[in-house]
């Protein structure tokens, strides 16, 4: 923010290990002539890879039914299978499309939701483009895949969640605030959607009423923690402080 970088007057290079650039003030970085580097190394495959295991978590009821097995109760429950359904794809960059690719044998009708539509990636994968109403009212899953913004924020209010099907699941592994948490905390106590897997939120560490719930698989914003990709994405990042210092 401008109020830490005020603080460090001697700054002169920033090295984030990571592709989003939202928690870094860069007008006042480039007012101050502060170099920023981001690592180019995309964290897509492990954010999709996740997102994937939270759907089947949800789904299935692995983790609810683990804690029920440590707690002395054999009692199963039903799950839904995820072949077949549709899921709904809010914001089809880079990790939308690294998850469109590796759930293919699943045999999904695929939807998504973005401004900047990439037609040919949509025709060789069977995707189709659509409003954003029409991808809750439609999808069985919806999963997140936005940087934040001005527009983004909260763009998953009470009256868009309000739209998915009963039986639908969220899945958010791009960023809180995307979702407004009270919302969502109502639904799914309420039951209107079957589940929800969520990586990100609002305030971090996260520890609000959602984890009271059975429905929620939470994670703590581990979405680009894979080893091997977590390796490369380090040594870049110190190679790009070395080369803005050296540049200074």
């Amino acid at each position: 923010t401008k109020e830490v970088l005020d603080k460090l007057s001697p700054l002169k290079v920033i090295s984030r290990l990571g592709i989003g650039m939202d928690n870094i003030d860069l007008d006042t970085a480039k007012e101050r002539n502060i170099q920023v580097f981001k690592t180019e190394t995309t964290p897509a495959p492990a954010v999709a890879e996740l997102a994937i295991g939270l759907m089947i978590d949800v789904a299935r009821k692995i983790t609810k039914q683990h804690q029920k097995i440590t707690k002395g109760n054999w009692d199963k429950e039903m799950g839904v299978l995820l072949q077949g359904k549709t899921l709904g794809i809010i914001g089809l960059g880079s990790i939308g499309k690294t998850l469109v690719k590796l759930v293919k044998g699943f045999n999904l009708k695929l939807l998504a939701f973005d401004l900047f539509q990439n037609h040919k990636f949509a025709e060789e994968y069977k995707v189709n483009y659509c409003d954003i109403d029409t991808l809750l009212t439609k999808s069985d899953i919806v999963s997140i895949h936005l940087n934040l913004s001005d527009e983004t924020k909260r763009l998953m209010n009470k009256d868009q969640l309000y739209k998915m099907k009963p039986e639908s699941i969220l899945i958010n592994t791009s960023r809180g605030e995307i979702i407004d948490e009270e919302a969502i905390f109502t639904i799914l106590k309420e039951k209107k959607i079957l589940g929800a897997g969520l990586e990100v939120f609002n305030s971090e560490p996260y520890s609000g009423s959602l984890k009271e719930l059975d429905n929620v698989v939470i994670t703590p914003n581990k979405g680009a923690y894979a080893k091997e990709l977590r390796i490369n994405m380090e040594i870049e990042a110190a190679e790009n402080l070395i080369r803005g210092i050296n540049e200074v």
